[in-house]
């Protein structure tokens, strides 16, 4: 089961407490503070909305003049927005990707993209569709999680799945996201916004949780483990949650998350 199809398996559940309380949902409230749409901008667009809130609160505050434009790959996630957002006329979603995406060249005002970049499959794609799209005095906010986030979390409960997982399986695992590291991604941008004002920063945050509130969100995301026979998923669950609660401390079980952060002016 791919990344695309986990998303939209999950669909349902992206507006449970359990998400929006998680360490995710917290990160994309943040990251909305740091998103700037300039006055005078004329398209505004989304890549990876999943079921549209955040671009339902931006369409909310937004001017009725703005186009507002969601894109995204998952089915299901892709309908929840078209839904929330059909009352507003200024507001559409279509099916898209990074690599791939269904807009003009030079169209977009502005291009922002929340926990959702680190998914792309193909890099040098993705950042010459966006350098495509957006307008020569357009601007973007990128906001996706680098190679290090979770590091010290993953390192205690990987292995586990891991052991029951063919090398293919592990391989396959390891291709799903890109881990990538603030000079990895300075040499990806840089090529293809000369002359533009790229600012590339990196912060680490660490939350901390109990063991149901970490594992609310991550046994729901791991959909690459979807093949294990349900006895040995059980037994690797439960050797991974013995794991996670050596993690804890008096503050709770720790998950520090690395959020890069590209922005164009």
């Amino acid at each position: 089961m791919n990344i695309i199809q986990t998303y939209s398996r999950l669909a349902s559940q992206y507006e449970s407490p359990e998400n929006l309380n998680s360490l995710w949902g917290k990160i994309t409230r943040q990251s909305l503070d740091l998103l700037s749409i300039k006055d005078n901008a004329q398209v505004v667009v989304e890549v990876g909305c999943g079921p549209g809130l955040e671009l339902a609160s931006l369409v909310e505050m937004g001017a009725s003049s703005i186009q507002f434009v969601g894109v995204e790959p998952a089915e299901n996630l892709r309908s929840s927005a078209c839904h929330r957002l059909k009352s507003f006329a200024n507001a559409r979603v279509i099916d898209g990707k990074f690599e791939d995406l269904p807009l003009d060249s030079h169209s977009a005002d502005y291009i922002y993209s929340i926990l959702a970049f680190h998914w792309t499959k193909d890099l040098t794609k993705s950042v010459s569709e966006l350098s495509r799209v957006l307008k020569s005095d357009g601007e973007m906010d990128l906001l996706f999680i680098g190679k290090d986030t979770g590091k010290d979390f993953l390192k205690r409960i990987s292995p586990i799945y891991f052991k029951k997982l063919s090398a293919r399986q592990v391989l396959d695992m390891a291709s799903e996201r890109q881990r990538l590291t603030v000079e990895d991604v300075q040499n990806a941008f840089s090529p293809a916004f000369t002359g533009r004002n790229l600012q590339i920063t990196e912060t680490y945050q660490t939350f901390y949780d109990s063991l149901e509130g970490h594992w609310s969100w991550w046994c729901r995301i791991e959909g690459q483990f979807a093949n294990m026979s349900e006895e040995t998923r059980q037994e690797c669950d439960l050797a991974a949650r013995e794991a996670l609660r050596s993690m804890e401390t008096e503050q709770g079980i720790p998950y520090t998350a690395q959020l890069i952060h590209v922005r164009v002016r």
